[in-house]
């Protein structure tokens, strides 16, 4: 594992390949073909680059995932400190479903240590069928977690207009000279860091391509106070972009005990008093950083 935890310092983004068995693969596909049975029209449409948004704390049936010990494994092998659950969605492309946009998902770049090694927010993807660029996987930039890049200069990432894709022309969903696909067999995991520049193909087939992304914080004990409230507040469903209807939604401490107590152990704990950071998703490299590719 240490050649992985050392490709995810330096490209951003990991392939563990055959962590999770086919139970918990068909546990998932159960689970994720109910919840997209209750999306509305209006959710897929609002959504259509992403194919769907659908914010796990809804189903509790999903802590078989979340509170896998296969999970639980990859924590203690990549040396997770204080590994812990803060959010995460179904992301559901259906055939035909166009590219999803290039974009980066942290948010917390007025603090210095977002422009240095350590690991503040990781998404585990773990895809419910086999990918390829013909129905949709993941492509990336590698190292563009540490080092600036021309799409950064993108403010609209995460707008709406992306995510109904009003221009299917923009070139926030078009190919980078730079990019690398993802192709991965269902039980696999793809481990990334949030501020790693990644997108994905179309949905060319005539299945629907789904996920679960899961929102993990490493080691959360060290990150700021005001980092942690933040966090506590995304875990609340507050004043989050890619969650509209949060707020008033469940959370996980909504959930049956027999659920909450699978997760116990990985969810954001209560108590953070300092004032939250703010939300904001745009880097602003410091004097010094790697200049950008000239590709």
């Amino acid at each position: 594992m240490s050649q992985l935890r050392d490709q995810l310092a330096k490209d951003g983004y990991c392939v563990i390949a055959g962590i999770l068995d086919a139970d918990l693969i068909d546990h998932a596909r159960a689970v994720s073909a109910g919840a997209l049975a209750q999306a509305t029209a209006d959710h897929r449409a609002r959504n259509r680059s992403q194919g769907s948004l659908i914010n796990v704390a809804d189903y509790p049936a999903y802590a078989a995932v979340i509170g896998h010990h296969a999970l639980r494994r990859v924590f203690a092998d990549l040396r997770f400190a204080d590994p812990r659950f803060s959010s995460g969605y179904l992301i559901s492309k259906p055939p035909g479903g166009p590219p999803l946009f290039w974009h980066q998902d942290w948010w917390g770049w007025d603090d210095p240590l977002s422009y240095g090694p350590a690991l503040a927010q990781l998404f585990f993807m773990i895809y419910l069928t086999d990918t390829s660029p013909e129905n949709g996987c993941l492509r990336v930039i590698p190292g563009s977690h540490r080092r600036p890049h021309r799409l950064h200069e993108a403010l609209a990432a995460h707008g709406e207009a992306l995510s109904r894709v009003d221009n299917p022309d923009d070139p926030l969903f078009g190919p980078m000279p730079d990019e690398v696909a993802v192709p991965v067999q269902a039980g696999d995991l793809v481990v990334g860091d949030a501020r790693l520049l990644h997108a994905a193909h179309a949905n060319r087939s005539g299945e629907e391509r789904s996920l679960l992304t899961l929102w993990f914080h490493p080691d959360f004990a060290s990150l700021p106070a005001g980092m942690r409230a933040r966090i506590r507040q995304t875990y609340e469903r507050r004043g989050v972009d890619t969650d509209p209807v949060g707020g008033s939604a469940m959370t996980l401490d909504d959930w049956p005990a027999e659920a909450r107590d699978i997760v116990a152990d990985v969810l954001v704990p209560g108590g953070q008093t300092a004032p939250p950071h703010d939300w904001n998703r745009v880097p602003d490299w410091p004097q010094g950083a790697p200049a950008p590719p000239t590709v």
